[in-house]
This record gives structure tokens, sequence and C-alpha cells, in this order.
């Protein structure tokens, strides 16, 4: 943001000492960091131990930028969420609300993936408060709010720090919800837009309207670290090949110059491969499982029985509608810290392709509580007896999933996970057969809910 417009002063808080101590060492003219320490009132430390990392940091959204407004006396402040990127100056933006107190972004959600409902019509990525009356009386009734109640589920009309924007055009006065197509541009709405071009500036074009525009920020929710890759290619959201080659590729040129800065500077990061490289596989991995040519397991330790605390592992495929064997082996030397132990397996046998997997066997060798090494193998028996999840049929260990959010959870209480070893057969169902099965069930569940069973 501050290559797009110099005069930007960016507050930054980082939430653990090392993003701190990196960012210190860095020592950008642009940056003002405030420690926890500096920032953390008695209020927030009392509700920080209630919530998860992930909604503490929402419930500290408000109460950050009430801290940047009190301590330093701004006139105004927008916060700006970490996986923002800009492609061109967002003074535009501010433009459009310089007669508002406070400006918001809509999802602006394509009709396929629009959660409104549950994850609320405005999204919490770009939003502006004016230190004036109307400006500081929203920010103060959304940091009390937030206060009381922020987690990461659907409550009473609730969600996080997100739902509570709904009302605000109605309830509050001088809030400004963004026009320009450019602010707020992201995986759950790119669906919308034709790609124009990507000489000086990124230009789109909206499908319903033609009307062309020029990308501002665009928000790159679904990027992450697994297993030392960037994984630039969503799970979730059809986004297509010229978006990837366009703004996905420029955010990768920045990320590489950036980690190589890093590693310039002895600055402790993430290990990744060459992004560039990695973006080019991701490339052609995403078209074959598009295609249905190649299909993605996912494998997640899970520690403590907490969902927050996992690892996880990918695998490809082959995809065939024939019955194939499988039988692979996952070297994890998953260590636990001290007071985390390694209490399950969740695997995801297929993202985007309707299967009929079967698990004969899962074969483990690591340390039991007491340290002991063991080898232990869960047979069909304790398969059968034991796993949990979501799938739409099942019948001893042969598990049959119709939707890309299938799982299957199998309980294990070890200290160390050293490797792990999969035995079993699986096959690629038709869409055809894929609807059929679906029809049966929803045919059956009809049936029991009017006997009301």
């Amino acid at each position: 943001m501050a290559d797009k417009d110099p005069t930007a002063k960016v507050f930054v808080f980082p939430f653990d000492n090392e993003c701190y101590k990196s960012l210190e060492k860095l020592n950008l003219d642009f940056v003002q960091l405030v420690s926890l320490g500096e920032f953390e009132s008695p209020e927030l430390l009392r509700v920080k131990k209630e919530r998860t990392k992930g909604e503490y940091c929402w419930t500290c959204t408000p109460w950050i930028i009430r801290f940047c407004i009190d301590r330093f006396q701004l006139e105004h402040c927008t916060y700006v969420d970490a996986d923002l990127f800009f492609f061109s100056n967002p003074q535009v933006l501010l433009d459009e609300a310089k007669n508002s107190s406070v400006l918001i972004t809509e999802h602006r959600y394509s009709p396929e993936y629009d959660q409104s409902e549950t994850a609320g019509i405005y999204c919490v990525q770009f939003v502006l408060f004016r230190n004036d009356v109307d400006g500081m009386r929203i920010l103060h009734w959304w940091a009390d709010r937030c206060l009381e109640w922020c987690y990461s589920r659907f409550e009473d009309g609730k969600f996080g720090d997100q739902k509570y924007l709904d009302h605000w055009v109605t309830e509050f006065n001088r809030v400004h919800v963004l026009e320009h197509l450019g602010g707020g541009v992201a995986p759950w709405n790119v669906q919308q837009y034709e790609f124009v071009s990507d000489n000086h500036e990124i230009i789109l074009k909206e499908k319903r309207s033609n009307k062309q525009f020029s990308v501002i920020f665009y928000h790159f929710h679904d990027v992450k670290i697994v297993e030392n890759r960037l994984r630039f290619f969503s799970n979730y959201y059809s986004i297509h090949e010229d978006i990837y080659s366009s703004i996905y590729n420029k955010y990768s040129e920045f990320l590489n110059k950036n980690f190589h800065q890093l590693q310039s500077r002895h600055i402790q990061s993430e290990t990744v491969s060459l992004i560039l490289n990695d973006l080019a596989n991701s490339l052609n991995n995403y078209k074959a499982i598009k295609s249905g040519s190649l299909s993605e397991t996912y494998i997640y330790i899970t520690k403590n029985g907490n969902e927050s605390l996992q690892t996880m592992h990918k695998f490809n495929f082959p995809c065939s509608a024939e019955f194939q064997d499988f039988s692979f082996l996952v070297s994890l030397n998953e260590y636990s810290k001290d007071g985390e132990n390694i209490s399950g397996i969740t695997i995801v046998p297929s993202r985007g392709s309707s299967i009929e997997f079967v698990l004969q066997s899962v074969s483990i060798i690591g340390l039991s509580l007491k340290d002991e090494k063991v080898e232990c193998n869960l047979d069909e028996k304790y398969i059968n007896k034991f796993a949990k999840g979501n799938w739409q049929k099942r019948k001893g260990s042969s598990f049959s999933f119709y939707s890309a959010n299938g799982f299957l959870k199998l309980p294990i209480s070890m200290k160390t996970m050293i490797d792990i070893k999969f035995n079993g057969r699986w096959r690629l169902i038709s869409q055809i057969e894929s609807a059929i099965e679906i029809s049966k069930l929803s045919f059956s569940k009809r049936i029991l809910k009017r006997f009301g069973l």
C-alpha cells in the first residue's frame, strides 16, 4: 500500500513477539509498530482467554482503530486486512467518503457463493472511521459489541465482528457504502468480472453492465502456506485462469521479492519453494483437478481434540471410474509440544469430486503418551466402530462422499506420530450416479420424517 500511496502512515499491531521483532529489524519509515503490551486493555485481556486466536483478532479490530485515533490524535483511520494487496492508490476510495463519517465495503457475493445471511452483507476488510461525533459513536458501539460477543459462529444474527455492520446504514448517520467496484475484488465475487488488461494497472469488466474499472485492491482470502508451499488456488471458489495469470501472478512476484528481502536481512520467515514456480505448478494441478483427471486428498493431524491445533498434508491421486487400490505412506515426524498430544486423524478424501472411499487399514509408527515407541494397526473393525464424520452413504469401511465437504475422523491418542500408512481402494463416482444417490437419500429422509423417525 505504501508503494501506491507514499503519504500513507501504517500502524501495525503484531500479535506475537517474533513478528514484532522482525518488523522492528526491518525499520520501515512508514510503519508505526504497536506492541500488545501497549495496546491490550484489562477488558481485552479478560475476554482473550475465552476466545480462539482468530476470534480474539476479530474482537480487537474496532479497538485497534480506536487506539490509533486516540493515541495518535488522527483525524481519520482506515482498518486494512493483512491479506489485501493494493494494485492502485486507495485515495480514490477514501474520496468517495469525503462527506461521510464511516466507509464500509460490501462482499458483493456472486449468487452461487452468497453467504450474506451467515457471514454478513459487508466485509471487515477496508473500513474508514473519521474522528467526529458520528464516526466515534459507531466505533464505540462496535467495540462494545465485539467485547460482549465475537465468535467464529453464526448465532442470533451475529457472526464474529462482521455481522454487526449489517444495519449501520439504517441505524446510524453518515455511513457510506463503497461504490467503486475496484475496492474489494475477492474470490467470492470475481466470477462477476472479466479480465481486460494488466499493463499499467489491472482492468476488469463487470459482465452485467459491461462497465470497466481499475482494481484498487484484491482480497487474497484463500492464499495459505501448506507444507512449505504457497497454495494460491482455491478449493471452494471457481476463479478463471485469466485472474490467476494476472492478479495472482503479480501478487506472487511481490511475495517472491519480499521473501528474498527478508532472507537478505537474516530475518526469520516461512520457508517456501520458489513462488513463481509454485504458481505455475499449482496452475497445472488446478487445471487437472478442475477437469476431473486429478483429485486432492487432505490429511489433518489434530492435537488435544482442538480443531484449531492441527497440521494439514495434501496428496493428489489420478481419478478413475473403476476401483483402484491405494497405499500411501506419510512421513510426519509430528512431534508434539509440551501439553499438545495427538488426538486424531481427519481424512478429507476428495475436494471437488464425488468418490467411494474404502479404508481398509491405517498403520502408525510413533511414540505413546509414555514416550515408548509403538506400532499400531487400525483395521477395518476399528474403523467400522470408531469412524465419525460427514459422508452421504456408508457400508462398513466403505464411505461414499457426494459433496466437497465430506470427511471422516479416527480417534488416536499418541505423543508423536512419525509415519502413517493408509491402505484401501477408491473410485470416482460419476455426476449422474451422484445425482441419483442424492435423490434417493433425500427421498429416504422425507419418508423417515413423515413417520417421525
